[in-house]
C-alpha cells in the first residue's frame, strides 16, 4: 500500500515507523518520547477559561499509574466502565485502561434516575468488574443506585484507585487484534449493542482520517464533542494522540448553552481542525447574532468536518453564506460519513474540496434511481451532499438489500463496507454480529461486508446518502425518508428546535399514517400551537405531497 508521506511523519527519530506500531499504547509511548513536552490537551471547563492541561509525557506517566493500579486489581482483560464528564480525568482513565490491557467501556453518566435504564442495560450487557468515575458523578450515582441492582458494582475515582500504588506498570503483550474498548451505540435502551474495537481497527481508522484530512504538522483541534461518543473519542482524542496534535476542548454543555464559545475558541487558538454533527452548524446559525459574528475571524479553520447525521445541503449553504464575513473559506466544510461499526470514519473527499452538492430528481430517487436535475427550485428536486470515497483500501459497495446483488452506479441501495477499520462485531451478541458484519454479495461468497443499514448511491465516484433502510415510510406506494420530512418540519417555523423532530408511521384503519413529533425552543412563549400545527401540515403537504 502506497501511503503518501506527510511532513510530520518524516522527521527526526525515524518518525516514519509510526504506521508500523501495533497498538495505540505504542503510539502514545512514541509521542511521549518524540515530543514529550508538547501540550496534548487543554481543557476549558466553562468553554472559555483554561482549567487543566496535560503534555504527552505527563499523559504517558499518568496512564502507567492508572494501569499499574488496574493490574494490581487483576483487571487486565476485564471490562472497566468509565462514567465521566468530558475532562482530563476521562483521558487518563481511558488510556490507563489501554495500558493495563483492560477493556474500557465509555458511557454517559446518568443525570437522574430516569437515565439509569440505559446505564443498567449497558452494565448488564458489558458486565464490568469496576466503574471508574469522577467525584461529582460518584456522589450522584451513590444516591441514585441505592436499592437497585447496580448497588453491588464497585465504583471508585482515579485518586482512590491510585492512592496506594505500590507496583509499577507491567507492559502487556498486546497485539493489533487485542480488544481495546467497547463502544455502545445509541440504539434501543432495552437492547444495547456494544461495538468491539481492537487496536488494529483503531490504527487503521486513524490512518484513514489523517490521510483524508491531510493533517498538517502543526495541527490544532478544538472540540466540544462528548468523549464517550465515537466522534469525540476516535475523531478527536485518539486522532490527537495518533498525529501528535494539540486539542483544546470544552464540555458539550458549554457549547450548547452558548455556541459562540466554539467559534471563539477556534479563533483564539488558531485551530485548523474542528467539527461536529449537522445540528451544531444549525445551532450556530440560529444562536449567533450578527453583532457577534462581526467580531469573529475564522481564517485559521481549514477542516470543518460535518458528520454523524444526514449532512444537510441547506445547512452547508447557509453556513457558508452567513459566516463568509469571518473569512471562513468555502473549501473548509468537510462532509463525511461514518458509524461506530467502522470505528468512526468511512468516507470523505480530499480536504479542501468543500461541500460538493448535486441536485437529484425526487421521483426518480423514490424509484431507486439517482437522476440529476438542474431545476434547483423545483419541488421534485432534492439537493444531496457528496460524502466522498473510502481511503486506504476501504471498499464501498451499493447492494440490493433483498437479493444481496451488486447494483450499478446511480442506483439506490444499501451501503456495504469492507476495510481494516471494520470492527470485530457486537459484544455478547453473535446473532446481530452475523447479520450485520458477515454479509456477502451474490457471486462473491468469500468477501465479508458490514451492512450499514443506510441507503445511498455512487455518483461520479462519490458516495451520496439518501436515507435509512429501516426508516423508509411507504405511503401510497411511494418511498419517503423521515430525515427529509424532519428537515422540512424544522425549517418551517422559527420556534421548532433543530434536531428535536422525529417522523415515523403507524398502521391505522388499514393504511399507513404519518406521525410527526416535534419539540419547541424553550424560549418560545405565548405561542399559537394550532397555528404551528397548521404550518407544519402545510409545509409537509407542499414539499412531500403527504397528509
Amino acid at each position: 500500500m502506497n501511503i503518501p508521506k506527510f511532513k510530520f511523519w518524516q522527521a527526526k527519530v525515524n518518525e516514519g515507523t509510526l504506521d508500523a506500531l501495533p497498538t495505540i499504547v505504542n503510539v502514545l509511548q512514541y509521542r511521549a518520547k518524540l515530543q514529550g513536552d508538547k501540550v496534548a490537551f487543554i481543557y476549558l471547563k466553562d468553554g472559555e477559561t483554561e482549567t487543566a492541561s496535560i503534555t504527552y509525557r505527563e499523559l504517558n506517566k499518568e496512564a502507567q499509574r492508572v494501569a499499574a493500579s488496574l493490574q494490581a486489581r487483576g483487571l487486565n482483560g476485564k471490562q472497566v466502565l468509565l462514567l465521566y464528564p468530558s475532562g482530563i480525568e476521562f483521558i487518563k482513565a481511558f488510556v490507563g485502561c489501554l495500558y493495563a490491557g483492560a477493556i474500557a467501556v465509555p458511557a454517559t453518566a446518568p443525570r437522574n434516575k430516569r437515565a439509569l435504564g440505559r446505564l443498567r442495560s449497558i452494565i448488564e450487557d458489558a458486565t464490568p468488574q469496576l466503574v471508574l468515575t469522577s467525584t461529582s458523578v460518584l456522589n450522584n450515582i451513590q444516591l441514585d443506585i441505592i436499592g437497585t441492582d447496580l448497588e453491588s458494582i464497585k465504583c471508585i475515582t482515579l485518586d482512590i484507585l491510585t492512592q496506594n500504588e505500590t507496583q509499577k506498570w507491567q507492559p502487556m503483550p498486546l497485539t493489533g487484534r487485542s480488544l481495546a474498548f467497547i463502544q455502545y451505540t445509541s440504539g434501543s435502551t432495552a437492547d444495547p449493542k456494544g461495538v468491539m474495537i481492537d487496536h488494529s481497527n483503531l490504527l487503521a481508522n486513524n490512518r484513514m482520517i489523517r490521510n483524508a484530512f491531510n493533517s498538517p504538522e502543526n495541527n490544532v483541534f478544538v472540540s466540544w464533542l462528548p468523549m464517550f461518543h465515537d466522534m469525540g473519542l476516535l475523531g478527536n482524542m485518539l486522532q490527537i494522540i495518533y498525529t501528535g496534535a494539540k486539542c483544546i476542548f470544552m464540555p458539550p454543555e458549554a457549547f450548547l448553552m452558548k455556541p459562540l464559545r466554539w467559534l471563539q475558541a477556534i479563533e483564539k487558538y488558531q485551530a485548523i481542525t474542528s467539527g461536529g454533527p449537522n445540528f451544531a452548524y444549525d445551532l450556530c446559525l440560529r444562536r449567533i447574532s450578527d453583532a457577534q459574528l462581526s467580531k469573529l475571524n475564522l481564517d485559521s479553520w481549514k477542516i470543518a468536518y460535518v458528520g454523524a447525521e444526514p449532512v444537510r445541503a441547506a445547512t452547508m449553504s447557509k453556513f457558508e453564506e452567513r459566516f463568509a464575513p469571518t473569512r471562513l473559506k468555502q473549501s473548509t466544510l468537510y462532509p463525511c460519513y461514518g458509524m461506530a461499526e467502522a470505528c468512526l470514519f468511512i468516507s470523505g473527499n480530499k480536504s479542501g474540496s468543500g461541500a460538493i452538492r448535486e441536485y437529484f430528481n425526487t421521483v426518480a430517487l423514490s424509484n431507486g434511481i439517482a437522476t440529476l436535475t438542474h431545476e434547483t427550485n423545483d419541488s421534485h428536486s432534492r439537493t444531496l451532499v457528496s460524502c466522498g470515497h473510502g481511503w486506504l483500501g476501504l471498499e464501498i459497495k451499493i447492494v440490493d438489500p433483498s437479493t444481496c446483488s451488486l447494483l450499478p452506479n446511480s442506483r439506490v441501495g444499501e451501503i456495504w463496507v469492507s476495510g481494516d477499520n471494520i470492527v470485530q462485531g457486537y459484544w455478547n451478541n453473535p446473532e446481530a454480529t452475523e447479520n450485520t458484519f458477515n454479509a456477502t454479495i451474490q457471486g462473491n461468497p468469500k468477501q465479508r461486508y458490514l451492512r450499514t443499514g443506510d441507503l445511498g448511491f455512487i455518483h461520479k465516484g462519490s458516495l451520496y446518502i439518501s436515507g435509512r433502510l429501516k426508516d423508509l415510510i411507504i405511503v401510497a406506494g411511494r418511498n419517503h425518508h423521515p430525515v427529509d420530512i424532519e428537515h422540512t418540519t424544522e425549517q418551517c417555523h422559527e420556534v421548532i428546535r433543530p434536531g428535536g423532530t422525529a417522523v415515523f408511521s403507524v398502521d391505522m384503519e388499514d393504511r399507513e399514517n404519518l406521525i410527526v413529533a416535534t419539540e419547541l425552543e424553550r424560549t418560545a412563549r405565548n405561542i399559537d400551537i394550532q397555528a404551528i400545527e397548521k404550518t407544519i401540515r402545510s409545509a409537509i403537504s407542499i414539499e412531500h405531497d403527504l397528509m
